[in-house]
């Protein structure tokens, strides 16, 4: 996304010449934190700690009534499970979802106390911006105006005026976004690949539905979703009432969480950010809450403290520990790629990638160099002939190729099958991209990483890669 960001400088437009399946609201804020804070790597960091920081500020707002070194405690115990996830995870949409939602949130329930109509458009706008990130944001901000608007004892009218409200703001950002996309000519285009690359995406490497049921809470946060459940039940209450108004809205945003990871089927450690955070500020809450409960009996005040301690002196420095053990390499694959194209140079636009997600257009964002085409991902070619979007995807990406052959190729062995052993074989299933490499371009070398890929906590084997020279 970094380098899409790159391309829009370049005079290159989303969807329409750069065919990719993220939002526009993606683009349009990696664009501002590249030229607000650099394009180096310096200026992620820099990002992934302000998004960090803002999340903990609106938990903190959250739980005020409370006390607020609850968000305070669940801000720095959410930005840590973040943190040991790797280096890769800087500056994740879902953590930038997260953080819009939780502001959207405590604007919502600043609203609902204050009877504060600009509160709830503020919060509207928020939710609106995080639904052009990541569109199941929308379940979060409908199901929390639903929730609040019904507990609402007010008249009918005022209950149907506040939906209204904070619906219509909600759709501000996203029509603004179109209208962008309709200025630069991309609207069409956008359509195009939202009705169907983006579904098709949404149904590659997807993983069973039992897999999510048994992944669906981090370890890490079990024990203390349980000891949360535990005082929850014990704790004193009013009949029936075992949570209040604040704790359901949060409860509702973890299970809208819980949703959007499965919808999106990926199983990524970053997919359950805004479940996440939800979680654990529910979980903060009602330790604290336990915590300076006068009524509380002494189990419960127990179990709350034992909670606090068990964030606080095992779950974050077991988190601290991860991210020492993560590491990257001087001779990982962009680092040698990148070498490799440095002795060739004069490449910029005669490059093309023939690669998913193993660093080859990092790569390029690094060296500052336009692609040879738009088409940066190829496991979107290699679906069966009978799919149409598949069919439309080659016949494109084939145009482009064809108009302007590259003067350089590089192919990586990343897999685009599950049943793929050698990831360089996936090209069969493009024969004519197959033909036009052996034909027309020349085997310069191929390279093998010598270390392994410690990015995140498993070892992984690094992806080759092989560089054609057209003849």
């Amino acid at each position: 996304m970094h380098y899409i960001a790159f391309l829009m400088d370049r005079g290159m437009a989303p969807y329409r010449d750069v065919i990719d399946v993220n939002m526009p609201g993606t683009y349009g804020t990696e664009w501002a934190v590249m030229h607000v804070f650099g394009p180096n790597a310096m200026a992620w960091r820099i990002w992934d700690i302000f998004l960090a920081c803002a999340a903990t500020g609106a938990m903190m707002v959250i739980a005020k009534p409370v006390d607020r070194l609850a968000g305070l405690f669940g801000g720095g115990l959410f930005f840590l499970l973040h943190g040991r996830d790797g280096i890769a995870e800087l500056g994740q949409r879902d953590l930038l979802m997260a953080t819009a939602l939780l502001w959207s949130t405590a604007l919502l329930i600043r609203s609902a106390r204050k009877r504060s109509f600009l509160c709830l458009a503020l919060g509207g706008l928020l939710a609106g911006f995080a639904t052009t990130v990541k569109p199941t944001s929308v379940l979060f901000w409908l199901a929390m105006i639903s929730f609040i608007a019904i507990q609402d004892n007010g008249p009918s009218k005022v209950r149907w005026k506040f939906f209204v409200i904070g619906s219509g703001a909600m759709l501000v950002a996203p029509l603004t976004a179109a209208l962008a996309l309709y200025r630069i000519h991309a609207l069409a285009a956008f359509w195009n690949i939202l009705t169907g690359l983006i579904p098709y995406h949404n149904a590659m490497f997807r993983l069973p539905a039992t897999y999510f049921a048994s992944h669906l809470i981090p370890s890490t946060l079990l024990p203390l979703s349980l000891t949360m459940l535990t005082i929850i039940c014990l704790r004193p209450r009013r009949g029936m009432e075992f949570v209040s108004r604040d704790e359901a809205l949060i409860l509702i945003g973890v299970v809208c969480g819980a949703v959007s990871f499965w919808v999106q089927r990926k199983a990524f450690s970053y997919h359950r950010y805004p479940m996440n955070a939800f979680l654990i500020l529910l979980v903060s809450l009602v330790l604290f809450k336990a915590i300076r409960d006068r009524n509380a009996t002494t189990t419960v005040r127990g179990l709350a403290m034992a909670g606090v301690a068990l964030g606080a002196f095992v779950l974050a420095p077991q988190c601290l520990v991860r991210v020492h053990e993560l590491s990257s390499s001087p001779n990982d694959f962009s680092n040698l790629l990148q070498r490799d194209l440095l002795r060739l140079g004069g490449l910029d636009g005669k490059v093309q990638c023939i690669d998913f997600t193993s660093g080859c257009t990092t790569t390029l964002y690094r060296m500052r160099l336009v692609p040879a085409t738009g088409f940066l991902y190829d496991c979107y070619a290699y679906g069966p002939d009978t799919n149409a979007v598949v069919r439309e995807y080659r016949e494109s990406f084939w145009r482009e190729l064809t108009r302007r052959p590259p003067a350089v190729m590089v192919v990586s062995n990343q897999s685009c099958s599950a049943s793929e052993t050698d990831g360089f074989k996936k090209l069969e299933r493009w024969p004519a991209l197959a033909d036009m490499i052996r034909d027309q371009y020349v085997l310069e070398k191929e390279v093998i990483p010598p270390d392994a890929v410690r990015w995140v906590r498993q070892v992984a084997v690094p992806h080759r890669y092989r560089i054609y020279l057209r003849r």
